[in-house]
């Protein structure tokens, strides 16, 4: 067995809801997009962010920080959400079992902080407020800049599909289990997030950036598709919710009984119930499901592109 690195390992037992995607996941969806923008995106995407750069004072989790600008942004809003008070913009919790409903059941419109509180708002409301922002010509070079960071990260995020699902485990985070026989307790969110892809750069010996340049070249005739769809953030997270629940999930072995959609025990218990499942995150079900983040990775690199070319 090949031991992943430590900083992936920590950021998988330690940080479970830090980051969607991961350091790593986010700076491919980027630097995917990066590909397929039009002259007039690429000239205003990367003006917008050389004209109003990230705050040199904030403390970046993703080292070294990314030399791409489009990669570097890509982590911002995972650094910044503590201080913008948005940490429910990451993430809209359908319960598993959900087939179909109105997502604002789950979700709340846009709102500002009291309190000192998080502002309402999901994954939904929360980019589409931020999409609205980036088109507004009117609006300030740093809100655009703000907002154009905050784009580039959710549509990353609500392609990883524990971000759009939940088994009252918030989204993995309460679902205990063991990567690749490592004697530290892992949760199945930064499993995803982390665990797999990171994995999977150290067996290929690949960098982010090369995994990017490999996946853009395998999916580029579906990606022209992607690219082109319609902004639909909608449909686009029950896809991800799907995911979760016959990949994700299902693909678990023992398997991960359906929980009740809300109110459950909590996430201390949650834990130690799955704990007692002794589920292994091995080779079997990393090889099963690591096609299937490799194209959500590259759906969102495309569909990302999309989205700031219509923008600009």
């Amino acid at each position: 067995m090949k031991i992943l690195p430590i900083a992936i390992l920590t950021a998988v037992t330690c940080c479970p809801n830090a980051f969607g995607w991961g350091c790593e996941g986010h700076q491919i969806v980027a630097l995917i997009a990066s590909q397929h923008l039009t002259p007039e995106a690429r000239t205003g995407v990367y003006q917008l962010l050389k004209d109003a750069p990230i705050d040199p004072a904030l403390s970046r989790f993703c080292q070294p920080v990314a030399a791409e600008p489009m990669a570097d942004a890509a982590t911002w809003a995972d650094d910044s959400k503590k201080g913008e008070k948005t940490g429910p913009w990451h993430y809209l919790d359908i319960p598993r079992g959900v087939e179909q409903a109105d997502l604002m059941k789950y979700c709340a419109p846009v709102g500002d902080s009291t309190d000192g509180k998080d502002r309402p708002g999901c994954l939904l409301t929360g980019l589409q407020y931020e999409i609205d922002i980036l088109k507004d010509r009117n609006r300030s070079t740093a809100d655009r800049a703000t907002a154009l960071r905050y784009v580039i990260h959710f549509i990353g995020d609500l392609h990883q599909p524990l971000h759009t699902t939940t088994n009252d485990d918030q989204g993995g985070n309460c679902t205990t289990l063991t990567l690749f026989g490592d004697p530290k307790p892992a949760n199945l969110h930064g499993v995803w997030d982390y665990g797999i892809i990171g994995h999977s750069l150290k067996e290929t010996n690949q960098t982010s950036a090369q995994l990017a340049t490999q996946l853009d070249q395998r999916f580029h005739k579906k990606g022209r598709a992607w690219q082109h769809e319609k902004l639909d953030i909608g449909a686009w997270i029950w896809e991800g919710h799907h995911i979760a629940e016959k990949v994700t999930y299902k693909k678990l072995r023992p398997k991960l009984p359906i929980a009740a959609a809300e109110n459950g025990p909590g996430c201390a218990a949650e834990r130690e119930k799955t704990k007692a499942l002794n589920i292994e995150i091995d080779a079997r079900y990393a090889n099963t499901v690591m096609p299937v983040i490799d194209k959500q990775l590259a759906k969102a690199g495309y569909r990302l592109a999309g989205v700031l070319n219509t923008a600009f």
